[in-house]
């Protein structure tokens, strides 16, 4: 029986000895390839940083403006305009910029002139402070007088007007022009070019006429009777 329990013994130990040798695992070396690989891409990835951040900071250097101003001076890539804060500004041109006027099918940059109005709608720079335009339209804005009427040409059916800066404007009265006369009492009533007197305070609105300065064809004339003239 002891020799039996003996052998077993040795038998259990020779088994525990072999299985309880530790296994050591081979450990790579890292390599100079992998070592270049991971250095290639972080440059990469600071790279597309660096390119996102400034992509960032253009678009926020940029937006979507409109300007509308009256043209002193025009090229084939470029248009000098006096806002309407009276500021000098700069739109740019380039083969996207599309060009229209309601009064002609046809038009482009060569169409435009000192003196017209334009309207202009693109991509404003806050830093350089200048329009890559996209569309760029003519555009007629509303001549806004007031003033007294100093006289009238029955014949030529025109209102003189003495303005409150002692300038002399002219109004054209045509078929189309809508003519009312406005009082406390009964409120605004339709009038006409017969019933306009002269010294009476007046406000009208209409369209500059490019041949002739200081004359407006009105479309909308407003006699102001009540209000007493001291503007001489």
């Amino acid at each position: 029986m002891a020799k039996i329990l003996l052998f077993l013994f040795s038998i259990f130990y020779l088994l525990f000895a072999i299985f309880a040798i530790p296994t050591i695992a081979a450990t790579p070396t890292p390599t100079t390839e992998s070592k270049d690989s991971k250095e290639v891409i972080n440059q990469q990835i600071t790279d597309l940083k660096t390119r996102i951040a400034s992509h960032v900071a253009e678009l926020n250097l940029v937006e979507k403006r409109g300007i509308i101003g009256t043209v002193t001076d025009v090229s084939d890539t470029q248009i000098t305009i006096i806002d309407l804060k009276n500021n000098t500004r700069f739109i740019d041109m380039d083969e996207l910029t599309k060009f229209s006027n309601p009064a002609q099918k046809e038009f482009g940059i060569s169409d435009i002139t000192k003196g017209d109005t334009i309207g202009a709608l693109g991509l404003y720079n806050k830093e350089s402070r200048r329009i890559l335009a996209r569309f760029v339209s003519t555009i007629d804005l509303p001549v806004i007088v007031y003033g007294v009427i100093d006289s009238l040409d029955a014949t030529k059916f025109r209102v003189k007007v003495q303005t409150e800066d002692n300038k002399e404007m002219f109004l054209d009265v045509e078929k189309t022009t809508k003519t009312s006369s406005y009082s406390k009492d009964e409120g605004l009533l339709r009038s006409g070019f017969s019933k306009i007197k002269g010294n009476e305070r007046v406000i009208a609105t209409g369209q500059a006429n490019k041949e002739e300065e200081n004359l407006i064809t009105a479309t909308r004339i407003i006699l102001l009777p009540e209000i007493l003239t001291t503007l001489r």
